[in-house]
């Protein structure tokens, strides 16, 4: 009896052990190719297959607790599969190693929503371990997942935004995935960086050293870019493949190895930097999928292509990969985007370029030319006169402690700009009905003349709202249309911001006919601007060529309008303990006109930037310009014939005013002008 009752309990015990003993170790990768469904893309549906993507493997393996590795970079172009590793990572520990759960970091809640949306929760409703251990959100007890915290046995994942304070200080996990980690606010709330608080409260796993953490980011600008900034700490990993033709290991890298023609079928092809072997689009693929032999093997036999080109001691992982070794995207296709935006020759496209195709930081350009040289090039246009070109037309204000800066600036559809108008509306800034804000309501209702005899209303107008805020929001509500402008640091910044909303009632409620205000993101418009400031017109014989955003200056404009166009610079500081580069301005300068210039290019942005051909031919139709020149690519701009009897323009008044003059206006408003930072 006794011995039945031993043997009873035996065979109790040896079943609980079948069930809480934990099974055997099984990699993340492991995991994910038994597993994971595949929320999107070509594959949506599927399994997901490691041999697609090779070059996730070992740094998703590195997300697993059999890993030595606590922290790796992951520096990397768009369309690469690295969201799917970081989704693997979170599946494999929800379902083999739950314990201390997992905080998952997307930088704004837009982002975040995207991401759940299209990502993880298909992704957790369709792989059968993560839909049956993720609690529900419906759940009605405290133990149910909620939007942003999902629950299972053992742990949870908490999904947070990189610009909650709140959030970021209050979650303690064993493993953090940072997600385009750049895009991280440099400083939050004046309480410091994202980065060092996620860091901050992850330090009660130092000790038993099973802490992980894993940053994906597409670069941004180089010299503050903290995801290059981390790659160059690291040990610096390239995916290599081996030549065809020599077998000597190489990078798929662009530059003068990836070649191609200007135009369609591009042609693109690489030649192999070892011993000149051709190969085509066709055989990347292949290539990549296989790694290289030069790299050290692994132990399950996949494929591996990592190689460290700055090994050390104490360096993690760090890894780059970009589109010309990405399986989704052909060559073809990254040649044809080149030549695009080397056509447009638009920087704001140059560094998208870099970021998301290259995978690489951009250096952006901060050096103004000198002011003498851009007065010599004036051309001989009228003031106040819209010549044969521009299709679209901005007004931009500064306001100042007394007297508001404009310019007038015609935009072509290629983005070549036009000043027509820019002057110093002197008088108080304290009262809407008089003073300067009368003079810039008359400037409101003012039209202007093309060289074809049609009157022009301007398409957006918009007055900076860093200084007299109140007196601008009273402004813009009484001219309906007119946008109040504010600049923001950074350069995530889009152009121009969505419009908030400044009159709200006691309860938070948006007034009826209140004022709205737009952020502007200077810090990239600014060195966008002072590229094309650069940009040079070339000479064939008699015909004069302008390139895709060449600047075009009247010969009415002084001294003092190039001399502030040209007044800040971009600067290396250490902010916080890491570097940025910031825009300064320069000693005993005034910036206003070039404050107005890059409010200016904000409100054109969206035009140029959505615009179609047929779309600005419709404009040519509107604004009544002659039917030979409504085809985008005819408008060169020609030579301006004012129209018959047309009584000769005004002499703008800044082209009066003395340095004397400019030096009692700049005396006035020291210490009180807030320049777009």
């Amino acid at each position: 009896m006794i011995l039945l009752k031993q043997n009873a309990r035996a065979a109790v015990l040896e079943a609980m052990s079948a069930v809480i003993s934990p099974a055997a170790a099984i990699s993340p990768t492991q995991w994910a190719a038994a597993n994971l469904i595949v929320p999107d893309g070509p594959r949506a549906g599927e399994r997901w297959d490691p041999a697609m993507t090779p070059y996730v493997v070992e740094p998703l393996d590195n997300m697993g607790p059999e890993s030595v590795v606590n922290k790796q970079v992951i520096r990397k172009s768009a369309q690469t599969g690295f969201s799917m590793m970081a989704i693997a990572g979170v599946g494999h520990s929800i379902d083999c190693d739950p314990a201390g759960g997992i905080m998952l970091v997307q930088p704004t809640q837009d982002a975040l929503d995207k991401f759940l949306r299209d990502k993880l929760n298909p992704c957790i409703e369709s792989t059968l371990p993560l839909k049956r251990k993720v609690a529900p959100q419906v759940a009605r007890s405290g133990e149910g997942s909620t939007a942003y915290n999902k629950r299972y046995p053992g742990g949870s994942l908490a999904l947070v935004i990189a610009n909650s304070s709140a959030a970021l200080r209050s979650i303690t996990k064993k493993r953090r995935i940072k997600d385009e980690a750049s895009e991280y606010p440099r400083d939050l709330d004046g309480q410091g960086s994202p980065h060092a608080m996620i860091e901050a409260r992850g330090e009660s796993f130092l000790a038993s050293g099973d802490w992980k953490e894993t940053n994906i980011s597409t670069p941004t600008v180089a010299g503050e870019c903290y995801i290059d900034d981390e790659f160059r700490r690291g040990d610096q990993r390239y995916w290599h493949v081996d030549c065809p033709g020599c077998g000597s290991p190489f990078v798929f890298q662009f530059g003068q190895n990836f070649r191609f023609n200007d135009g369609y079928p591009y042609n693109a092809h690489y030649v192999a930097p070892c011993c000149g072997t051709v190969i085509e689009g066709h055989e990347k693929d292949a290539l990549v999928r296989a790694g290289s032999k030069h790299a050290a093997p692994r132990e399950d036999g996949l494929p591996n292509g990592w190689i460290a080109t700055a090994p050390g001691p104490g360096k993690f992982p760090s890894y780059h990969f970009d589109t010309l070794s990405s399986p989704f995207v052909p060559w073809v296709s990254v040649a044809e985007r080149w030549v695009n935006v080397r056509a447009r020759n638009d920087q704001a496209e140059v560094k998208a370029f870099y970021n998301l195709t290259r995978g690489e930081a951009y250096e952006m350009r901060g050096d103004a030319p000198d002011h003498v040289r851009l007065l010599e090039r004036r051309e001989d246009y009228p003031v106040s006169h819209i010549p044969a070109g521009p299709l679209l037309l901005t007004v931009a204000a500064d306001v100042q402690m007394r007297g508001i800066y404009v310019e007038v600036l015609a935009h072509g559809h290629d983005r070549q700009s036009w000043t027509i108008f820019a002057d110093y509306l002197d008088g108080a800034t304290t009262d809407v009905d008089a003073g300067a804000f009368a003079a810039l309501s008359e400037l409101w209702h003012r039209t202007w003349r093309d060289g074809y005899d049609n009157e022009w209303k301007h398409d957006e107008f918009g007055i900076d709202a860093g200084y007299r805020t109140d007196v601008v929001y009273e402004w813009t509500r009484r001219h309906p249309g007119a946008k109040a402008l504010k600049g923001a640091e950074g350069w995530g910044r889009v152009p121009l911001g969505v419009a908030s909303d400044v009159d709200v009632d006691y309860r938070g409620r948006r007034m009826k006919g209140g004022a709205k205000v737009r952020a502007v993101g200077t810090w990239p418009l600014k060195s966008a601007f002072y590229a094309d400031l650069a940009l040079s017109a070339s000479t064939d014989g008699s015909a004069v060529t302008y390139p895709a955003g060449y600047c075009h200056f009247g010969a009415f404009l002084d001294e003092n309008y190039f001399k502030q166009l040209t007044a800040e610079y971009l600067d290396d500081e250490v902010y916080r303990g890491r570097p940025r580069k910031v825009w300064k301005l320069g000693n005993n300068r005034e910036n206003h006109f070039l404050d107005c210039r890059i409010y200016n290019r904000a409100l054109a942005h969206a035009y140029l930037a959505s615009y179609t051909k047929d779309d600005w031919a419709r404009v040519a139709k509107e604004r009544g310009i002659p039917e030979d020149l409504r085809t985008p690519d005819l408008f060169a701009p020609r030579g301006f014939t004012p129209a018959a009897d047309q009584p000769a323009p005004p002499v703008a008044p800044a082209a009066h005013k003395t340095a004397d003059t400019w030096s009692r206006l700049a005396e006035l408003n020291r210490g009180t002008q807030l320049g777009l930072s």
